[in-house]
């Protein structure tokens, strides 16, 4: 079943650019096949993510995390959602494994620009806001 699950998956994400709902509808078929299956929870994941449904794809990014904790898809979609969610601790810590893990992988350098640009724009949203105040 786990082989079922991973082809399900790859076409899942293969589909996901052109129809969202078949997408969903492979990557649901490819976790009854086999629930296990970390790869298929990030897919789902970033499936939903890609629906706009961050809440849901969240807690498929923690089971695929839960299942497999260095699984890169998931440690790199699940900080993206993080940072969505503005919870850069969390953010930080998923680059942190994604680094030790995968030591060439380029979604932790990609990962890591999105942190510190989201960073750059809280600290200038904050001197916008500050100056914005008035004087006594």
């Amino acid at each position: 079943m786990t082989e079922i699950s991973m082809e399900l998956s790859s076409e899942a994400l293969i589909v996901m650019d052109d129809n969202l709902n078949q997408a969903l509808s492979l990557s649901r078929q490819s976790l009854v096949a086999d629930p296990s299956n970390a790869y298929a929870w990030a897919i789902g994941g970033r499936i939903l993510m890609k629906s706009e449904k961050n809440k849901e794809a969240f807690s498929y990014f923690e089971r695929s995390l839960s299942i497999n904790p260095l699984l890169k898809e998931a440690l790199y979609w699940g900080a993206e959602i993080d940072i969505l969610f503005k919870d850069i601790v969390n953010a930080e810590k998923k680059l942190d494994v994604l680094k030790n893990s995968c030591s060439e992988c380029g979604e932790s350098e990609i990962l890591e620009q999105s942190i510190v640009s989201f960073k750059k724009r809280q600290l200038d949203d904050g001197v916008t806001t500050d100056e914005k105040k008035p004087n006594g």
